[in-house]
């Protein structure tokens, strides 16, 4: 090729790479230009979904945009995290992302079709939550103990409710069953709500035993709470002991919300909703709504969302993967 000919080529993919450069900057300078999407993989009406509509208010004002929730329920999340992975890393679709997505599925979809570390980004957490073993009034059960010593009368008859296969709800009940020495038939429903409403009205096969968020005040009285997995009492619940309090140790906090992304998604729009964050974790009606759910508010920056999760792996992999459970 005639040098100059080179150089006028040169030249042309010189603009064509600036004008191309300049369109990408300008589209992350202008958003949101549209609405955003937040997947959620619960279904309505449970804590997980109000806090992604919570979310959803306040950081959609604080950016100037519209967020509209989509439920995609089913699958322990797996439905969801495609959803979000099947549009552009934009910062258009995100996903409210959690101990159950980032974590735990892991060791239980084999194999996982995304990787939790490589295929997504952390933008912002949202929020933390101790789980409460508790236990349908109608079983008899009323302590720790009677659980076990019920379990081991007749292994496998006492069911137990969670909102979905691999979901942290249905991995913190085999933990602690391990722990226990006790073994529970498990039976999973498309979110918190119908779990929680199941076990609350007997529909689980009769016995019903379940692990969720900590209930509102007006629910404890039909469910009685067993333990808190969590590594101090909480102040709703003064008079519930901790499972370390009990003997059983190793237990943490192990429900956690979060927003996450594609990877590949703009730095800068990862930022822009981090810090629009602020303004539901500073919302009084937000504070309010989450101590009345008995969620605790998590903030930081958005490299703690990944931080967070490659910690827990850390913690309960070794546990889960000699549980050998499956999903499938």
């Amino acid at each position: 090729m005639p040098k100059a000919i080179t150089n006028v080529y040169k030249i042309l993919m010189g603009v064509a790479v600036a004008a191309a450069t300049a369109t990408t900057v300008f589209a992350q300078a202008s958003y949101p230009s549209r609405p955003v999407r937040l997947i959620v993989s619960q279904a309505p009406g449970g804590s997980s979904d109000t806090i992604a509509r919570m979310w959803a208010e306040h950081a959609g004002k604080a950016i100037g945009a519209t967020i509209v929730v989509e439920n995609k329920p089913g699958a322990g999340g797996l439905i969801a995290a495609q959803n979000a992975l099947n549009a552009p890393a934009d910062g258009y679709t995100l996903l409210l992302g959690s101990v159950s997505l980032m974590v735990l599925n892991q060791f239980t979809y084999k194999p996982l079709p995304y990787n939790p570390e490589k295929d997504f980004v952390g933008v912002t957490m949202l929020t933390t939550v101790p789980f409460v073993l508790s236990a349908n009034p109608a079983t008899g059960i009323k302590t720790l103990k009677d659980l076990t010593e019920k379990a081991k009368a007749a292994p496998g008859k006492l069911n137990f409710a969670s909102a979905g296969l691999g979901n942290s709800t249905h991995l913190a009940v085999e933990l602690v069953s391990n722990a226990l020495g006790i073994s529970m038939t498990h039976i999973p429903y498309k979110g918190e709500a119908d779990g929680i409403l199941a076990t609350i009205g007997g529909q689980n096969r009769g016995d019903g035993t379940g692990v969720w968020h900590r209930p509102a005040p007006h629910q404890e009285p039909q469910a009685h709470p067993l333990a808190v997995l969590s590594p101090q009492r909480t102040p709703e619940l003064p008079d519930v002991p901790t499972l370390g309090e009990l003997g059983v140790k190793g237990f943490d906090n192990m429900g956690w919300s979060a927003v996450v992304a594609r990877a590949g998604t703009p730095a800068d729009i990862v930022e822009k909703l981090n810090k629009a964050t602020t303004a539901f974790h500073q919302s009084p009606d937000v504070q309010a709504k989450l101590k009345s759910m008995g969620v605790i508010p998590m903030s930081g920056p958005s490299a703690l969302v990944m931080e967070t999760a490659a910690r827990d792996a850390k913690a309960w992999g070794p546990t889960l993967g000699a549980l050998n459970l499956s999903a499938k």
